[in-house]
């Protein structure tokens, strides 16, 4: 009884663990767009290039600075930097 409690415990522990990785690379991943983004957005170049482009290169950018290509964030990443450089577009014309 006391080893299946033990392996019930580590189970959930390392469950645990595995989440809190997760968010940590999704919270990494959404800094560095948003820096990158706020970047373009500063340089001028989201102003220049399609929103699509930019935000296909910034996500690679990131994605590689991460080393997060294997985890099948490409477009969870392209996605939210189109978003983030909308809402930043936004913001400057206001």
């Amino acid at each position: 009884m006391l080893k299946r409690t033990t392996i019930l415990a580590t189970l959930l522990l390392i469950a645990g663990c595995a989440s809190q990785t997760a968010n940590t690379s999704n919270t990494a991943l959404n800094v560095c767009l948003t820096a990158k983004a706020n970047a373009a957005i500063q340089d001028g170049s989201a102003f220049t290039t399609p929103v699509k482009t930019l935000a296909q290169n910034i996500s690679t950018a990131c994605l590689k600075q991460l080393a997060l290509e294997k985890t099948g964030l490409s477009e969870e990443a392209i996605t939210a930097t189109v978003n983030v450089l909308n809402a930043l577009k936004a913001a400057k014309s206001e």
